[in-house]
């Protein structure tokens, strides 16, 4: 087994650009899963409006920063207070906001869109309670995203959940009987602090992307590359990558080690300075990973 760490610098950009990456997700998603009776419901608004502002967030000749998708976001949102694509217009615009560093914004256009199901708008939410000294009601929010997220785990027969109760959390390791077929993670271990602090997650998987590149250089038939993640809120580092299957005896003790350490001192940074983004967690789907579908 060949051991590395590896550390990834983040600038703000990273940030910046996460909510314009979410826009054109959720802006295709939603132009598929419109209900055709909705125009009926929408008072003036039609169909039309909809598609003019998911057009506008495409549109190749604007920089599609958070200021032009909160600006552009905000516009369809007083003009069509009534369509069904505002809740997620609202998370949208709340992510911008956040992006901008500007908490108190994020936070009215999170709570004016009621239930926030994703977790990536979670994070941003959280983040921005935190960056207004809201404290308390920024963890219950994590607590709540925890509690969604394990209820999911809880009703797939092809994961098993194991929780260990530990100085300054718990430790949750998940088996996934069915890996993603993009990350291919088949055990994570999530560290939830008691108090303060955000999860962090150590995976052990056969992400699809590294082991082609893999094979670029070792020749087509090489194996499936193994790799050992390591996931806090704005940091990841690759612990370790083999050609063969990582044994779980060396994996368990170590997983368990690296997580009570984290729980002594979680990462709960709150500081950003006036007009930068706000330092939500990057990487959602890998420090609360969940399989396919």
């Amino acid at each position: 087994m060949v051991v590395m760490t590896i550390n990834t610098s983040f600038t703000n950009s990273v940030g910046r650009h996460a909510s314009a990456v979410l826009a054109l997700i959720a802006a295709a998603f939603m132009a598929i899963a419109l209900d055709a009776n909705a125009d009926t419901e929408a008072r003036d608004c039609t169909l039309r409006d909809v598609a003019d502002w998911q057009l506008q967030l495409l549109d190749e000749r604007e920089e599609v920063t958070p200021e032009y998708i909160l600006t552009v976001t905000e516009a369809f949102l007083a003009a069509c207070p009534y369509r069904p694509e505002t809740a997620e217009a609202k998370k949208i615009a709340g992510m911008a906001a956040a992006d901008m560093g500007d908490a108190e914004r994020a936070i009215l256009h999170f709570e004016n869109a009621s239930a926030l199901y994703d977790d990536r708008a979670q994070f941003y939410y959280a983040a921005a309670l935190l960056a207004a000294a809201q404290d308390a009601k920024a963890w219950n929010v994590r607590d709540s995203l925890i509690n969604t997220w394990l209820n999911r785990l809880a009703s797939n027969p092809d994961i098993a959940v194991e929780a260990t109760d530990t100085r300054g959390g718990l430790i949750y390791k998940i088996k996934f009987l069915s890996p993603h077929p993009d990350t291919g993670i088949g055990v994570a271990w999530v560290a939830v602090p008691d108090g303060a602090g955000w999860p962090a997650t150590l995976t052990i998987g056969s992400e699809r992307q590294l082991t082609a590149i893999h094979r670029l250089r070792a020749g087509a038939e090489a194996n499936t590359l193994q790799h050992v993640d390591y996931y806090r809120c704005r940091g990841r580092r690759l612990l370790a990558r083999a050609e063969h299957d990582i044994p779980m005896s060396e994996m368990e003790e170590a997983a368990r080690l690296t997580l009570i350490g984290y729980l002594s001192a979680p990462d709960a940074d709150t500081e950003t300075l006036s007009g930068e983004a706000l330092p939500a967690c990057l990487w959602p789907r890998r420090l609360l990973p969940r399989p396919a579908g």
